[in-house]
């Protein structure tokens, strides 16, 4: 059954929801508030396509390290605490989750989904028009300067998709990496991920998408 279906934002995600949906005979009403669609977030997105990277934020470490974040500007964490039953118990159940089996489940759980996500990309660029975006298969390096950080990093790597590299390795791969090598311990390495432009990745589905569809701006 077809149906009538507004999607508000014009970035990456409405971006592609819309023309999916469009896709599958929907009628499809796109409302962004900027001049043209892909504008904001979506024009200098870092472009990763990263699928097998994948870390939930509740983590046995978090609840301590977050107790340092809080306040600061730069914090990848931070909560304004208010009186709200709903947000002490969200935060209760969060550390909860706070624990080695639970964040192996919920990492399980976010890497099935980021492999469908990773399947209906192929679709896209295999079946349908799409302009080029700039796509290309590169691989990732993520790099560590703590020996702790990474072994851990390296003890959950999956051997089928991604490799543990020493410091020498790092440099061969990567030899602008030269100017850090003293404080460089190693890094994980995942050479089927990918990259692409975000904004022109909106401007294909824009293109494509937006003869069907009605994108109020």
């Amino acid at each position: 059954m077809n149906k009538r279906i507004v999607i508000i934002g014009g970035g990456v995600v409405g971006l592609a929801t819309a023309w999916e949906l469009i896709k599958r005979g929907h009628q499809v009403q796109l409302l962004e508030r900027n001049a043209e669609p892909g504008s904001a977030t979506s024009f200098a997105n870092g472009g990763q396509l990263s699928y097998r990277y994948v870390a939930p934020l509740a983590d046995s470490g978090v609840p301590l390290q977050g107790m340092k974040w809080m306040g600061k500007a730069d914090s990848p964490l931070n909560m304004r605490l208010r009186m709200s039953l709903q947000q002490w118990r969200w935060l209760l159940q969060f550390l909860r989750a706070c624990n080695n089996q639970t964040n192996k489940m919920n990492g399980d759980h976010i890497l099935r989904l980021s492999l469908l996500s990773r399947q209906v990309m192929q679709a896209w660029r295999d079946e349908d028009n799409l302009a080029d975006f700039h796509w290309r298969r590169s691989g990732k390096l993520i790099i560590h300067r703590r020996e702790y950080d990474f072994n851990k990093a390296a003890k959950g790597i999956d051997p089928q998709y991604q490799q543990a590299l020493n410091a020498e390795a790092c440099l061969q791969l990567e030899p602008a990496l030269k100017h850090i090598s003293p404080s460089l311990q190693g890094g994980i390495y995942s050479p089927g991920d990918e990259t692409a432009d975000c904004h022109q990745f909106c401007l294909a589905c824009s293109t494509s998408s937006m003869p069907a569809a009605t994108l109020a701006c």
